[in-house]
């Protein structure tokens, strides 16, 4: 399933959820208790191997943060300040996280409040999609293979950050949609062959309030 497609769902998901709350009062005080959803996601992410358990405790912390301010142990003016502090220091550290390998031929990562680093040796890469809402994720193809046909890679970025690192013979094509956020294109091509076939990898990104990085 296609990560933009799992992001609009969540996100409409959670506004009609909000909004039956609104009319209905189906889940009480939701504005003081939500941080406690907040916990219970860090604390299922801290049981999955695939993530960062610096970016699930983050999230706990975010959540104490916020459950903290409701009930009254910390000042309300302190709450930005202190989240932009712990999110700082969760992407300034977060190369701690556990490095993953894998062989997918059309990846689909998906991080949610959590982090990535992964090493694709794939060899017969077509494409796929990176998503990264409040995380990030790096992702390294210098040791695959891109298809015959060339590949197409969808990134998204929204409140975070992904790194695309590739070997220098591949050719990419960046094309975006920055929302208060940006992309780059930091690659350099260098053909292995003048006889070989031209391979393009083909790059779209979305990002908002998050970065996107193309790198050799």
């Amino acid at each position: 399933m296609n990560n933009r497609f799992i992001l609009g769902l969540l996100l409409v998901v959670i506004g009609a959820l909000l909004i039956l709350n609104n009319y209905f009062n189906i889940f009480g005080n939701f504005s003081f208790w939500w941080p406690a959803l907040l916990i219970l996601i860090g604390l299922m992410q801290l049981l999955k191997r695939s993530t960062s358990t610096l970016w699930a405790m983050l999230l706990i912390a975010v959540g104490l943060l916020f459950l903290g301010k409701n009930i009254g142990l910390i000042p309300g003016k302190l709450m930005f300040p202190i989240a932009l502090i712990l999110i700082g220091c969760c992407f300034i550290f977060s190369r701690l996280g556990t490095v993953t390998h894998d062989n997918t031929d059309q990846v689909n990562y998906f991080t949610l409040f959590s982090s990535l680093q992964t090493n694709n040796q794939a060899q017969d890469f077509k494409g796929g999609s990176v998503a990264a809402v409040f995380g990030g994720s790096e992702v390294n193809f210098r040791q695959a293979q891109m298809s015959d046909q060339g590949a197409v890679l969808e990134l998204t970025a929204v409140f975070g950050g992904i790194d695309i690192i590739v070997p220098n013979h591949w050719k990419v094509q960046v094309t975006g949609t920055p929302i208060f956020g940006g992309w780059e294109n930091k690659t350099t091509y260098h053909a292995e062959n003048e006889n070989d076939n031209e391979q393009i990898l083909k790059v779209n990104c979305i990002a908002v309030f998050g970065g996107i990085t193309i790198k050799n």
